[in-house]
């Protein structure tokens, strides 16, 4: 296992889309953890998602929906190997 930590300081851009694309994608999609810096750990099961590799919060069936903003930092710890 080799885990991998991302981070991103999400720009208009990102915070529009509602992803951000990762190196790679995970191993194992369910076993993605995602941080907002000076917030809380976030969950997979609602807020938001894994997609090949991008990490997703771009639907309403995510809690993440509409609270990204630009200039957020977020941390994303995953295993590429």
């Amino acid at each position: 296992m080799a885990f991998e930590v991302e981070y991103f300081t999400l720009n208009t851009s990102d915070a529009s889309n509602g992803y951000l694309t990762l190196l790679g994608p995970p191993a194992i999609p369910d076993n993605v953890a995602m941080d907002v810096v000076g917030g809380t750990a976030q969950a997979l099961t609602g807020d938001f998602g894994v997609d090949g590799s991008k990490i997703r919060w771009d639907s309403t069936a995510f809690n993440l929906h509409s609270f990204m903003a630009a200039g957020d930092k977020v941390r994303v710890i995953y295993d590429r190997t």
